[in-house]
């Protein structure tokens, strides 16, 4: 059967095969390649069985038939030939088939990402895919024309591109040899052969890395070229293929002119291609592949904008469908992978990762069989390089988990003896390496050295990567040794660095990495043995690692972090006050510098906090520069889970800030940042929210991009998806791209800041408010108390109205220490001894069996809020009357935001008047002190309560009954009837998830009666259990409500609070305040079924009575959350159990 390809090029005529099938029959093994109205195409057949040639023509009527049949149809023709020198005749059915992909891979592995060179279609003979049954496996056919040796080589180069056996290439060279020697210097066939020979020597190079193979290659290739006119339409391809060998040689030993000859010869055949040749987009492709190799060794940025830029355009100008698409898509993913592991831009990151699955997947949609997917282990490679580099930045064990399990995939699809394969172990083993840091897993690290080992086993001497593998083995090693300590693992990582730094050379950009991961095997082989030789060594090396890094690489904060740490450990031991500026120094630079953020505001607090000791005159800016670094670590381009996530290993680092300000006098700063470093979420959620009346006055253009793009912000930050281990390739595509269009969001959002900053009267356009902003906007009626824990005392920060400055309280007889044993007081002795019954809005209830909650109480009320209420002038001498009590804002943080401040006092018996704080003021609480003065400014300019949403739950599926939840519900709404409120009831099977959403935005006030939860394990799923499911607070603060006035959360836990993330307040109901609410009532800890009915009816009855003819006034809430607890107090009592009963109701806002 003969196989005709539609749509290719024939120039002259080939060899192809046949085999005796009858006595009277042929069949001929392959397929033609042809291109309509070419003329008539005479073939020369070789027989299979008998030697001896023929000719078979092939008439131009003939061939337009051909071309003119639907794919795949049949045609049975019989046509007479010349075998030697008589005629036959030979019957042959005729099936059109698709045009084959002839490219050939030219490139070899890298230490992080594999590129893929491709020749151009540059086809002097037949095209053709042979069958397993035809002369491949037979012994060399000797005494043939140049012609025939040519084709016979195209034939074996094309099967060993097939199956990679190299006995087919080694006859591909064979052939190939004859030819070229049998051609004459002068003839013009003589170029494209010996491009072809220089071709096959490539290949047998990448699978057995001799390098006399390339050599040869680059000769034939370099003859080729010598031997062409500039005007053939051949010489770009032989240029390319040129560039392809220079480019392999420079991969296995690393001199840097080879990739200089690349560029030149890449550049040339580029240059000499016509706009719409279809050869161009590979020549771009690989003229980018070869900048972006020499980026790998000589880190020069332009380099790599050189390669994205090729690459990008190969893309742009290659058809849809293209079956090197790709190719070029992993080539430019590369590209952007390592520039951003240079420059450390997550946009880069993004990129990389969307274009490494885009290849993946442009090929595994080929048919199976289709040459594309002989590349698909290369793009799962980089693919895993690009997850292990999300990982590095995210965290996430699904990044590495993916990592792994795509770049395992890639190995276990390796030929064993291939050239790509030690940098595909290499990979593999950096992911296990990679993994093991994060769970600890010595099962993972046994991995990585395993994977390492062979890389370096499977590489020659001499090879350009070799340093590479050296070094991650050694830092496999080293991880080992830092989980284990056994000093075998940490003696032989100093060995594998030391090799590495050996044999590379003086300009190779990796060379600063191998200074570093030595340095650092030396410096933790000291903390171990505390040879000082070692401390010496690691500090000679970290030196040289920092002066060989540029100043704008994104891994220069963390080398010089770990100079700094070296000189730090040096300066224990010499006491040298030179040896601890020098730490100082190296981490403020560091800090300064481009990389990651958390990386560099480790720094900048390691400098901060040795200026506090050491250089005090400086150790301020030093902390300003670290507080500022706080909001990059949560960064708009992330989640709000992520950015949860991140700052969690930061949550002390203001109040130590906070208390060196206050220790310097200096109030001003304490108050600014405590306000700029807690609450950071909600602080940038509000910013994406804020009104912007005076930008539009004053440019509607820029207001209209601003709320365009906080808008799409805030929907990419709320989102919860993520990538899973069960997770589709289109599926973690379709993430990507979020994830993509978020980072590229977050820089365009940077960006108008800038723009709108450059305004006129708009330079402090959502800057951190300074003393003079949050002082201006105060409420008049009453203070603000901000607290700070440090672990040697408390300070508490008075803002009053009407004065220009904080008035700084000292809590001398108050620590850290001391809150975390009130707290675990109160959670371990009283929330967690309780009984399991139905009289509880979370499924328990309280037994009384201590005075624990008194203690609590009384402490919290000497040692605290006394001392703060007497220097703001209070005497419990002369205690207001009820009604003329003032109001205060209670701001704590750290520990002392899960104690009850409001409820603090001494409860004997008798009670006395002037022992608890009620007996002063009325008690709210406030995230931030900017929160407060916002919901201040908008109470006055929001309707009074003219709709109210009521929604009970007494019977949730899968929890316990809570029946006073309908009375409550239905108590309120009696109780409402007739006042003009609009009341909407909204219970049992109705209370669904969106039937409440969309109730919410119908009505200004929203009461909730139903189970709630602070969930400990994710705090944005803390929420409420409706008829459907739970309400959470990430699906609450997603919500757009139209005039958001109160709420009421009648439910347990719903200002509980996340002990880890205490300065950030994650709560439901300080999400509620997010989302727009002036005021809300919520709850410390569960609350009684049973009494929570008294509390709401109370509440709701003072409401009533100040009500005026506007409707309910949410300023009142306080003043009416107030009196309901002096109602339940007055009738329970002052016992534990009546405590754990009125002490959870709290009000937050305004």
């Amino acid at each position: 059967m003969l196989s005709i390809i539609r749509n290719g090029i024939i120039t002259f005529a080939g060899v192809l095969i046949m085999e005796r099938i009858s006595p009277s029959k042929w069949r001929i093994i392959g397929n033609i390649s042809f291109q309509p109205n070419s003329g008539d195409i005479t073939l020369i057949i070789h027989l299979k069985e008998g030697g001896g040639g023929a000719f078979l023509t092939l008439t131009e009527d003939e061939l337009y038939v051909m071309s003119h049949m639907e794919k795949d149809t049949q045609a049975e023709r019989t046509f007479v030939s010349v075998l030697e020198d008589d005629l036959i005749s030979v019957k042959m059915t005729f099936t059109v088939i698709s045009y084959p992909t002839l490219d050939s891979d030219a490139g070899g592995a890298l230490s992080c990402s594999e590129p893929y060179f491709t020749e151009t279609e540059n086809i002097d003979g037949l095209s053709q895919t042979i069958s397993h049954d035809s002369i491949i496996g037979h012994p060399p056919i000797t005494d043939i024309s140049p012609g025939i040796s040519s084709d016979l080589g195209n034939l074996y180069s094309l099967h060993f591109k097939h199956d990679g056996d190299l006995q087919n290439v080694d006859h591909a060279i064979y052939y190939f040899k004859q030819a070229v020697e049998s051609t004459p210097s002068d003839h013009a066939d003589l170029p494209s052969l010996l491009s072809s020979l220089g071709n096959s020597y490539s290949s047998r190079f990448e699978q057995t890395g001799n390098l006399q193979d390339i050599n040869y290659a680059i000769t034939h290739h370099q003859h080729a070229v010598q031997s062409s006119s500039f005007g053939n339409i051949y010489h770009p391809g032989w240029l390319n293929d040129l560039g392809n060998s220079y480019l392999l040689r420079f991969k296995h030993i690393g001199d840097l002119q080879d990739v200089d000859h690349a560029i030149y010869y890449y550049k040339q055949a580029m240059e000499s291609t016509p706009s719409d040749d279809a050869d161009l987009p590979t020549l771009l492709s690989n003229l980018g592949n070869s900048y972006a190799t020499r980026f790998g060794h000589t880190g020069n940025l332009q380099d790599i904008n050189q390669a994205i830029s090729h690459h990008q355009r190969a893309i742009e100008i290659s058809p849809s469908g293209h079956d090197n698409l790709s190719t070029w898509l992993n080539n430019i993913g590369n590209s952007y992978l390592r520039r951003f592991e240079h420059a450390g831009d997550l946009q880069d990151l993004d990129h990389a990762l969307a274009y490494h699955q885009s290849a993946v997947e442009t090929v595994e949609s080929t048919p199976s069989g289709h040459a594309a997917r002989a590349h698909l282990p290369m793009f799962l490679t980089n693919l895993g390089n690009s997850y292990s580099n999300c990982f590095g930045h995210s965290g996430s064990l699904q990044d590495i988990d993916h990592a792994i399990s795509h770049q395992q995939s890639a190995v276990e699809s390796t030929p064993f003896v291939n050239a790509r394969r030690p940098g595909r172990l290499n990979n593999l083993g950096n992911s296990y390496y990679l993994r093991f840091i994060h769970t600890g897993h010595l099962q993972d690290s046994d991995h990585s050295i395993s994977y390492h080992q062979k890389a370096v086993e499977a590489t020659p001497p001499g090879h350009s990567y070799l340093p590479t593998w050296l070094s991650n083995l050694g830092t496999s090693y080293f991880q080992r040794f830092q989980h284990t300590g056994d000093l075998h693992d940490i003696d032989i990582a100093i060995s594998h660095h030391q090799r590495a730094v050996d044999s590379t050379p003086l300009t190779h950009v990796n060379l600063p990495s191998w200074f570093n991961n030595l340095g650092g095997a030396y410096f933790f082989r000291f903390e171990h043995r505390g040879d000082i030789q070692d401390l010496s060594h690691a500090i000679s090396y970290y030196q040289r690692a920092v002066e060989f890094t540029p100043s704008n690489h994104s891994a220069f904060p963390s080398r010089l972090n770990n100079l700094g740490s070296s000189y730090l450990r040096l300066f224990d031991t010499t006491h040298l006050l030179s040896d601890i500026q020098k730490s100082i120094n190296s981490n403020r630079k560091g800090a300064q510098g481009n990389g990651a953020p958390s990386i560099r505001l480790g720094a900048a607090r390691k400098a901060a906090m040795l200026s506090a000791v050491h250089d005090n005159s400086n150790c301020l800016k030093d902390f300003e520069f670290a507080i500022s670094l706080l909001s990059e670590v949560a960064g708009l381009e992330q989640t709000i889970h992520l950015r949860y996530t991140n700052l969690r290993a930061h949550s002390n680092f203001v109040e130590v800030a906070v208390g060196i300000a206050l220790l310097q006098n200096r109030a001003d700063l304490a108050l600014e940042w405590l306000e700029q470093g807690r609450c950071l979420v909600w602080n940038q959620f509000n910013q994406l929210r804020i009104p912007i009346d005076n930008l539009r006055v004053r440019s509607s253009s820029l207001a209209d991009r601003f709320i365009k793009i906080a808008r799409a912000l805030e929907s990419h930050g709320t989102r919860s998806s993520s990538i899973t281990s069960n997770s589709t390739l289109t599926e973690d595509i379709h993430i990507q791209d979020e994830t993509r269009n978020h980072t590229m969001l977050a820089g365009d959002y940077k960006q108008l800041l800038k723009e709108i900053r450059g305004l006129p009267e708009f330079q402090g356009f959502l800057q951190p408010p300074n003393t003079n902003n949050l002082f201006s906007s105060l409420p008049c009626t009453g203070p603000i108390v901000i607290f700070n824990l440090h672990k040697i005392q408390c300070d508490a920060l008075a803002l009053i109205a009407g004065i220009d400055e904080p008035l700084h309280i000292s809590l001398k007889e108050f620590d850290r220490v001391e809150a975390q044993k009130l707290h675990a007081t109160l959670q371990l002795e009283l929330l967690t001894q309780r009984e399991v019954k139905n009289g509880d809005r979370a499924g328990r209830r309280a037994s009384a069996s201590s005075p624990s909650m008194r203690f609590v109480l009384k402490e919290l009320w000497c040692k605290v809020v006394q001392p703060v209420l007497e220097a703001l002038g209070y005497s419990s001498a002369s205690c207001p009357n009820p009604s003329d009590r003032g109001r205060i804002w209670w701001c704590p943080t750290g520990p002392l935001s899960f104690l009850p401040l409001h409820a603090a006092g001494i409860y004997s018996s008798p009670y006395q008047a002037g022992q608890c704080v009620s007996d002063f003021v009325v008690s709210s609480y406030t995230p931030t002190v900017n929160s407060l003065n916002q919901k201040f400014k908008a109470s006055s300019m929001t309707s009074k309560c003219t709709s109210l949403v009521l929604i009970s739950q007494p019977n949730t599926p899968g929890l316990l009954p809570i029946p006073s939840t309908r009375k409550e519900t239905h108590d309120i709404k009696g109780l409402m009837d007739n006042s003009g409120i609009d009341i909407l009831l909204v219970e049992d099977h109705k209370a669904t998830i969106d039937k409440v959403k969309t109730s919410m935005k119908a009505h200004n006030w929203v009461h909730f009666a139903c189970h709630g939860i602070q969930d400990m394990s994710d705090p944005l799923k803390s929420g409420v259990h409706l008829h459907d499911g739970r309400l959470e607070l990430l699906e609450i603060i997603r919500q757009k409500i139209p005039n958001p006035d109160l709420a009421f959360l009648s439910a347990c836990q719903m200002s509980k609070g996340d002990l880890g993330l205490s300065e950030e307040v994650v709560h439901l109901a300080a999400g509620m305040l997010a989302v727009g609410y002036n005021g809300v009532v919520g709850t410390m800890w569960s609350i009684s079924d049973m009494h929570a009915p008294e509390f709401a009816t109370e509440f709701y009855k003072y409401l009533l009575r100040a009500k005026g003819s506007e409707g309910l006034d949410s300023t009142q809430a306080a003043y009416a959350l107030d009196h309901a607890v002096r109602k339940v107090r007055e009738r329970l009592g002052d016992d534990d159990m009546a405590f754990l009963t009125w002490v959870p109701y709290v009000h937050f806002g305004y």
